[in-house]
């Protein structure tokens, strides 16, 4: 007899809160191989050189401007409803280079499993190939700080 439980379609929404200061990485839905985030950034971004080592991975704007970096320095500028491919291993940075907040969607891809979390794992290495924490001070972060009340996507629920 087969004990697996059978996979099930489900509803997910982007609504994530807008920021003052800082950046927010939200989870919007996952399986074992994929997952999906909304990043609002209000300045800043992902500020330092780093790559996934078990995971590729797009970034879609969906509102504001950004431009993605490689390790060369060549600038990609994308606004909305543009994107980037990240294939595991590529060296990457980005920035919030508009007037306001930055709202991408993250879509992800590898092995993950239930352990895998933004920046929390050794698979995000610097340049130097030592890991790199998203949230992390020599990422540049700041403290987020929530705008109160204020969302993108609030309709969505």
């Amino acid at each position: 007899m087969d004990t697996k439980v059978k996979p099930k379609a489900y509803a997910f929404s982007l609504k994530t809160p807008y920021m003052k200061q800082g950046r927010v990485t939200q989870l919007a839905a996952r399986t074992d191989k994929l997952w999906l985030h909304t990043k609002i950034n209000a300045e800043g971004g992902e500020n330092e050189i780093h790559c996934h080592l078990d995971e590729d991975h797009s970034f879609i704007v969906l509102e504001g401007q950004m431009s993605v970096f490689d390790e060369t320095g060549r600038e990609m500028k994308l606004g909305q409803y543009q994107g980037v491919m990240i294939p595991k291993g590529a060296l990457y940075r980005y920035v919030n280079t508009g007037e306001g907040n930055l709202v991408v969607l993250r879509v992800g891809a590898g092995p993950g499993g239930e352990e895998h979390e933004i920046g929390g794992r050794d698979d995000r290495l610097g340049a130097d190939g030592k890991p790199l924490l998203a949230g992390s001070i020599e990422n540049k972060s700041l403290p987020p700080i929530m705008m109160d009340g204020k969302f993108f996507a609030e309709s969505a629920g």
